[in-house]
């Protein structure tokens, strides 16, 4: 009989993301064909008090072995936890990463996993020398739905792939639907439209290309900002890639994001669309939880019509988020003595890092030196601590 894995999860920040996660973590993983393991909630650390983890830990019904702590530092040298999962603003990925690593704990850290690909650079040498697991949380890469797509695409269902169109807009007015101080619109804590909502669209651009070699060969791009404190409200990306083999064609991709304009007004615009010379896959819902795909086979001409092949909706069973299935990743990860996972790979997290980079730096989208910096360890603004 398999032995169960068990997996002890501390988390630093207590925001919605973190309570998404810790929710998810709870859930019996019998409910998603998981007998082989189990997730432990240990520890919860707040930067602002000590209450205010308590008062997380009861609001998801965590169970009473899961320790509150009021420092970061306390939790990460708890003997009893396992792995951090870090859930605070872009600003502070770094350097909360850095403190788990240092301290000899894994780390699920939420994306986007640094402020510049630099940053990124520098935790995966840091995992590499202390010989811990390190992940971005995309954790959309390892929703059901998605390995759906990623098994279409290789499979060659929809042929060559041609080009790509992934949209990330929330349809809010920053405004009036952002508190002033909401790291959505603060520059302090990274925040705007590129990191937090385009890095989805460039991530499902990238799982519908070959995986040898992801990197564009060119990238466009424009940026509205936000004029009340500089971040981007709109950001469109246009992005060239090599030919798959010699006689192939180049792939063209468009990855976009926005506060204020709206992904999908009518519930049935697809949100990504992955075309290629026999057919197209469609999503639909917000990029970071499709709910439906469907596939469409077509003939080359003009008045050509596709098939609908696959029109799916059943990916995530009652009861489960989805955040669960990156927990699931790590927890397999950890079981065959892995430091980064085959399928959110270091190299595609830097990437994705030094496509934002470049669009940051031809639009003037620059942070402040403090969460830029390659420095560790620096003090930042207690108040940033939960997303």
């Amino acid at each position: 009989m398999e032995e169960t894995f068990h997996l002890r999860w501390g988390i630093i920040g207590t925001g919605r993301i973190a309570e998404a996660f810790a929710r998810d973590l709870l859930t019996d993983p019998g409910l998603r064909g998981r007998a082989d393991l189990v997730h432990i909630l240990s520890g919860v650390a707040s930067s602002s008090s000590e209450d205010a983890a308590r008062e997380f830990i009861a609001k998801v019904e965590a169970p009473s072995h899961c320790h509150a702590y009021g420092e970061y530092a306390q939790l990460v040298q708890c003997p009893t936890i396992d792995v951090i999962y870090i859930a605070t603003p872009h600003s502070h990925h770094f350097q909360n990463a850095m403190l788990a690593l240092e301290a000899g704990k894994h780390v699920l850290c939420e994306k986007s996993l640094t402020v510049n690909a630099a940053q990124a650079k520098k935790l995966f040498a840091t995992a590499e020398r202390k010989q811990r697991f390190l992940m971005e949380g995309l954790w959309t890469r390892f929703l059901p739905i998605s390995f759906e797509v990623r098994q279409l695409v290789r499979s060659g269902a929809i042929g060559t792939i041609t080009r790509i169109f992934a949209d990330n807009a929330l349809g809010m007015d920053p405004g009036c639907d952002f508190a002033v101080d909401d790291r959505m619109v603060v520059k302090g804590l990274a925040g705007g439209a590129l990191l937090d909502l385009g890095v989805y669209s460039i991530h499902w651009v990238l799982q519908a290309l070959p995986e040898e070699d992801r990197r564009p060969s060119q990238v466009l791009s424009t940026v509205t900002q936000y004029p009340a404190s500089g971040v981007d409200e709109t950001t469109t990306i246009l992005m060239r890639f090599p030919p798959d083999t010699a006689d192939g064609p180049e792939v063209h991709a468009i990855a976009s994001c926005s506060l204020r304009s709206a992904t999908n007004t009518d519930g049935e615009t697809p949100t990504v669309r992955i075309q290629g010379d026999k057919g197209e896959i469609q999503l639909f819902g917000f990029p970071w939880r499709p709910l439906r795909l469907r596939a469409i086979k077509r003939k080359h001409g003009i008045a050509s019509e596709g098939t609908v092949k696959v029109d799916r909706d059943d990916f995530i069973p009652d009861g489960v988020y989805g955040l669960c299935y990156q927990a699931d990743e790590v927890a397999r990860c950890l079981c065959q003595g892995l430091i980064e996972s085959p399928e959110m790979l270091w190299k595609e997290s830097l990437v994705v890092m030094k496509i934002m980079d470049t669009v940051r730096r031809d639009n003037g989208l620059q942070f402040p030196e403090e969460i830029e910096t390659l420095s560790y360890p620096v003090d930042l603004p207690i108040r940033s601590s939960c997303r």
